[in-house]
């Protein structure tokens, strides 16, 4: 009795810290979001600089961080097995359940947006695209060709990241869609100052009028100092990677309690967790109704998912997929779901507006994988 009532507090206290990691990367997400909008206005930065470079980059941290520690310090074939299923279910995620996320936001904000539509800078998305396309199709190739010719893999793994590096300048370069002064929202950190400095002690009560009204309104509407901008994307940076790792430790912890077989949880729990960030940094622009930046938040990541990530795993693993083998069959599978959402997106992004109905297959593709996957193991 007292080894069961351990163990159902031990799983209750795991469900406390999993809505708590919930809760902080929701909170970092909100910060890390007006932060780097604030970046994109002070540096007059274009939309595709902001929301497929600086955030996707950014929140894509956390799982870029977990194959590279499984392959570099757990080492082996269970290192190398962990590694490259994380970098392979990356992109899957990103294109199916990401997507379906947008979607969803669409539906629920439909009435404060009047819309059911995405409108988007299809110019800019449909680059991200035909990058990822390209560098994850190259990717494909490396890891199906037979393994006398190893020297593939090399010239692939050498060529992601110059790749990347071109793509990040020319995104940087061009100046579509710059970022808008009223579309911005107070600076959290500058508000907290604000209110810290009209509350301060010393300040007594004054006569209203006029002129020291307008004033203080010019004071307290004033841009924020670049040193306050950075310091809020890092604070955000920092709950978001902290988030991300308690919520990953307890839903192992949880999955562990519940006897969830682990096949399961490194194909379908855990990359979930991973990118929650890009899930909800979508969400609160398409609540803002900053329809670019969150479909760019999700296909820029994607981008840096297929350069660096996949560089890691083609230099420093097998990286060979045998379809005969059950987990890297559907690893496979994973694989040409993300490219088929991928060209869909690609195709439907010719114009301006986005309809919910696409971004919704990436919830159908999600969930006929779980069914494949229920089935297979």
């Amino acid at each position: 009795m007292l080894f069961y009532n351990t163990a159902q507090l031990l799983v209750q206290m795991d469900l406390v810290l999993f809505l708590l990691s919930f809760v902080v990367i929701l909170v970092g997400c909100e910060f890390f979001t007006n932060g780097v909008e604030w970046v994109g206005k002070r540096f007059k930065l274009s939309e595709g600089a902001v929301g497929s470079i600086l955030a996707a980059v950014g929140t894509a941290m956390p799982e870029t961080l977990v194959p590279l520690i499984a392959i570099l310090f757990i080492g082996g074939d269970a290192g190398n097995e962990i590694g490259v299923g994380a970098i392979l279910g990356a992109p899957f995620m990103l294109a199916t359940l990401a997507l379906f996320v947008c979607g969803l936001s669409v539906l629920l904000f439909a009435k404060r947006r009047q819309t059911r539509t995405l409108h988007i800078n299809g110019k800019l998305i449909r680059r991200d695209l035909r990058v990822f396309l390209i560098c994850y199709s190259l990717a494909v190739v490396a890891a199906f060709v037979p393994l006398e010719f190893h020297w593939i893999k090399w010239v692939v793994g050498a060529s992601l990241i110059p790749i990347y590096g071109y793509y990040m300048w020319l995104t940087i370069q061009r100046k579509e869609g710059s970022c808008e002064e009223g579309d911005l929202k107070c600076l959290h950190f500058q508000r907290v100052v604000n209110r810290i400095g009209r509350n301060s002690p010393g300040k007594g009560e004054s006569v209203p009028d006029e002129v020291s009204e307008a004033f203080r309104t010019a004071v307290y509407t004033a841009e924020p100092p670049t040193y306050l901008i950075i310091a809020q994307v890092m604070m955000g940076l920092l709950a978001i990677i902290v988030g991300a790792n308690m919520f990953v430790q307890q839903i192992q912890s949880i999955a562990d309690a519940i006897g969830l077989n682990p096949l399961i949880l490194a194909l379908i729990v855990a990359p979930i967790a991973t990118e929650l960030p890009e899930k909800f940094n979508s969400f609160i622009w398409i609540k803002d109704r900053k329809d670019t930046y969150a479909i760019g938040n999700i296909t820029g990541a994607m981008v840096f998912q297929s350069c660096f990530p996949v560089t890691i795993g083609v230099l420093l693993t097998d990286w060979h997929i045998d379809i005969n083998n059950n987990v890297q069959f559907l690893q496979a599978v994973s694989i040409g779901v993300a490219l088929l959402s991928a060209s869909v997106l690609y195709l439907r992004s010719t114009h301006r507006e986005l309809h919910m109905s696409g971004l919704m297959l990436g919830g159908v593709l999600y969930v006929l994988f779980l069914v494949l996957v229920l089935t297979t193991i």
